[in-house]
Parts: C-alpha cells; sequence; structure tokens
C-alpha cells in the first residue's frame, strides 16, 4: 500500500497552524520517530492549543513575534509541522525545525513543503540568515538541509540531552544572498 501512496501523484502544501491543530501536534509529538532525533519538551494538548491561538502569522511580516508554525499538508491530509524560530529580528536571524508524522516520513515531503516556505522567509520576511541543527545521528535530515543548499558549518558538542545521553548536532546554515542566487525552479 506505501508503494501505491509513493507511486502516485501528491499534493504539498503547508499552511499556519491553528489552535484546532494542536491534537495533531500532541499526537505527533508522542511517536518514536519524531522523538528520536529531537528532544521535544513535555506538554499538553490544550498548552499548544494555547500557544497556536497566540501565533499570529501576519506579526512575521511586520518582523516582530518569536515563533510561528505551519502545517504540513500532503493530499489534504495533516502530516507533520515547520517551526520557525526567530533569533534577533534585528540582525535578521532566524532557525527552523520540523518533523513529519511517521507514516509519513521517508517520502520526501518535507523537502517540498520547506522548498514553498524558503522563499516567504527570505523574501517576504527578510530573513538573512535561517539556521537548522540536528543530530549527527539524523542523516536524513543532513541530506534534506544539504539538497535546499543550507551548509554545515560545524558540529556542536554535547548539545542536548536525548533519551538520557548528551547528543551532538551539527549546525546548517543558509543565507539569504545564497539563497537568492540559486537558479530556482
Amino acid at each position: 500500500m506505501v508503494a501505491n501512496r509513493e507511486a502516485r501523484p501528491r499534493r504539498v502544501a503547508i499552511r499556519a497552524a491553528l489552535p484546532g491543530d494542536a491534537a495533531s501536534l500532541f499526537a505527533w509529538r508522542q511517536e518514536e520517530s519524531v522523538r528520536r532525533h529531537q528532544p521535544l519538551q513535555e506538554t499538553t494538548a490544550g498548552e499548544l492549543r494555547a500557544d497556536l491561538a497566540r501565533q499570529r502569522m501576519e506579526d512575521l511580516y511586520r518582523g516582530r513575534g518569536e515563533r510561528f508554525q505551519w502545517i504540513v499538508m500532503v493530499d489534504g491530509e495533516s502530516a507533520g509541522w515547520i517551526t520557525l524560530a526567530i533569533l534577533s529580528w534585528e540582525h535578521g536571524l532566524a532557525e527552523i525545525g520540523y518533523a513529519l508524522a511517521t507514516e509519513y516520513q521517508g517520502r520526501r515531503l518535507m523537502g517540498e513543503a520547506l522548498g514553498q516556505l524558503l522563499p516567504e522567509i527570505f523574501v517576504a520576511v527578510g530573513i538573512e540568515r535561517l539556521e537548522a541543527r540536528c543530530s549527527v545521528e539524523n542523516v536524513r535530515s543532513q541530506s534534506l538541509l544539504e539538497q535546499l543548499g543550507f551548509a554545515r558549518e560545524g558540529r556542536l558538542r554535547s548539545y542536548f540531552s536525548l533519551h538520557g545521553s548528551r547528543v551532538d548536532n551539527y549546525l546548517y546554515a543558509l543565507l539569504r544572498e545564497d539563497f537568492l542566487a540559486r537558479p530556482q525552479a
């Protein structure tokens, strides 16, 4: 059945996360494959709902706010999320994170979703430097970031605690000038 899903054309889209997405976010955050490489904070569906209710996507375009989330849609179904954390509006610095529900992983869907969001981040919002971090064990995420044009800038030793062990991460970054210089499809 998975082969049929991969063989047929699929529509990948992103939309702003809404308070009604909290239950899905909560469920995805409990999946072992989602937690394998990232230390997600313990939270409740109610806390996620409240966070999403505070999100004002228009603030992103006004140069204010700290955290924005999108839902990745595949053929009209919610499949995962993307988070943008603003590190400094003054310096145009932000960090991106993402995850897909287990059933959608390994199908090159996140690349399509991020490919839709990156122009928005660099052109409409004007972020100058977009960072991403991933566990040195997360080969899929490393490959995705490199395909999107992110450069691996270094290894962050013992960056966070995951399942009782300290974990190294790679730091990746994509600069606005590099993104805009790429041939656009």
